[in-house]
């Protein structure tokens, strides 16, 4: 490993170092954990990896936790986290996260709901967080959008940023501070992936050593980004989703025409709704897209309304399941 990787390149922060005791400090050494599984975990430290076996006497612990290690490598004590990251069944997620930054695209996909979502759960986890706006080239009302966020937290900071350019580095680099852990959410299509190739190189993104959970950024930030974290965001994406797609479904069961497009014809309950602001333009869009695999504006076939409504609830129900079951 690299000599020069320290504790505070790892992440370490004043927070962690005011709890070693002068045993510590003189005798014991400190790692993080950067693996977890029913086996046991992943350990880095600055003289390299670790690991230690699951036994009774371990505390539930999950990626990013900070513990304290004796000369053998002997478990110590886990030291208190900074944030904390679970999901609905208390299933630990991510652990001592600074600052998570929420992905969303400008398009047709952008989803105020979602957004509200990761918030409550940043704040759950008392995390900081960061909202960054991508494909705004397709968007024609970006500040309509931005305000709507704003809305949800008057102090709530937000970027727009390019994805496909090295505009995100560009504009992001100030708020991934060196020593900072990090975290981005994202649904799929919002830029996230693209943004995180952006900002990570794979010859220097893992501190010399092979493990699949914490990233070095060019600046010194540490970013986590473990599987658990990501099926996290996918699961509250499809769940937020399938709730937004059962309502449009209930208001199109009541539009005047079985088969209506909800694009032109007379009567239509969807556009209705979206123009008296109950529902999103961007959200029927989708809508229609998922259920009928059309193309905004394009001519298509439509199955029965009333069938369709109870495909569409289905679908929404079968989404549920699925994603509380995973």
């Amino acid at each position: 490993m690299d000599a020069s990787i320290s504790l505070f390149e790892l992440g370490w922060q004043t927070y962690f170092q005011q709890q070693l005791s002068l045993e510590d400090l003189e005798s014991n050494h400190v790692a993080r954990v950067c693996h977890a599984d029913k086996s046991g975990y992943g350990l880095i430290k600055e003289s390299g990896l670790a690991s230690l076996s699951s036994n009774a006497a371990l505390p539930n612990m999950t990626i990013g936790d900070w513990i304290v290690l004796d000369e053998s490598g002997q478990f110590v004590r886990k030291l208190d986290r900074s944030a904390l990251f679970s999901d609905d069944k208390d299933q630990l997620i991510a652990a001592n996260v600074d600052t998570v930054f929420i992905v969303s695209a400008l398009d047709d996909s952008f989803n105020l709901e979602l957004i509200k979502r990761y918030l409550e759960l940043i704040h759950e986890a008392e995390a900081d967080a960061v909202v960054v706006l991508t494909k705004a080239d397709l968007c024609a009302d970006t500040d309509a959008k931005r305000e709507q966020i704003q809305q949800l937290d008057p102090l709530l900071l937000i970027e727009t940023v390019n994805a496909k350019s090295d505009e995100p580095l560009q504009a992001l680099n100030g708020l991934f501070r060196k020593g900072k852990t990090v975290a981005i959410l994202g649904a799929p299509g919002s830029g996230k992936s693209r943004l995180v190739r952006s900002l990570i190189t794979v010859e220097e993104s893992h501190f010399g050593v092979q493990q699949d959970a914490l990233f070095q950024l060019p600046n010194g930030a540490v970013l986590l980004d473990s599987p658990a974290l990501r099926e996290l965001q996918a699961n509250e994406a499809e769940l937020t989703n399938a709730s937004g797609f059962d309502v449009i479904a209930r208001i199109a069961a009541k539009c005047r025409f079985n088969d209506c497009t909800h694009t032109n014809e007379p009567g239509c309950a969807v556009r209705k709704a979206i123009e008296a602001g109950d529902i999103e333009a961007q959200h029927v869009n989708a809508f229609k897209r998922s259920s009928y695999g059309m193309n905004d504006g394009a001519d298509y076939k439509s199955k029965p309304q009333d069938k369709f409504h109870r495909s569409a609830n289905s679908d929404a129900r079968a989404r549920k399941h699925s994603a509380s079951d995973a």
